[in-house]
């Protein structure tokens, strides 16, 4: 254990590059099982937890080039993970949104995972899984402003 605040903030921000390694080869694990690329099941994630969203949306929150969304957009509906939809209110624009039907499979995928994390969550009382959200909420809002900020 951490001898002073220091040290306890140095192994927070180990605990978080561990935790960062593990999620990129547990989330590259499941993208090569659904035969995607991790980027590929990156974006999807990110559709779900967004919504549809316009290719030009998509490639900012992404971090890619418009270029390289198009090309990504391509793979996910010819993959059949997608799909462009007409906007509703803007018709020279399109929406890009999961199809949810073939996302079924990630979450098959996640679950023995998914099911350990909230076993491991039975050990912390309500006070400390709230700060524990609390601080993976804020780490997270910082990750995309200094994503936006590199991308920029």
């Amino acid at each position: 254990m951490a001898n002073s605040r220091d040290e306890l903030v140095d192994q927070v921000l180990a605990a978080g590059r561990r935790l960062a390694a593990a999620a990129v080869a547990l989330h590259s694990a499941v993208a090569d099982k659904q035969g995607l690329s991790p980027v590929e099941e990156k974006a999807l994630e990110l559709l779900e937890n967004s919504g549809a969203l316009t290719p030009g949306e998509l490639s900012r929150r992404c971090g890619l080039a418009p270029a390289s969304i198009t090309g990504l957009i391509n793979r996910l509906e010819e993959k059949g993970f997608a799909r462009r939809n007409p906007h509703p209110q803007d018709r020279r624009r399109l929406l890009v949104e999961v199809r949810r039907d073939r996302r079924q499979g990630a979450d098959i995928l996640l679950k023995d995972y998914l099911d350990s994390v909230a076993e491991l969550c039975a050990d912390y009382d309500d006070t400390t899984l709230r700060a524990i959200v609390e601080f993976t909420d804020e780490v997270a809002r910082r990750q995309r402003e200094a994503a936006d900020k590199l991308a920029r």
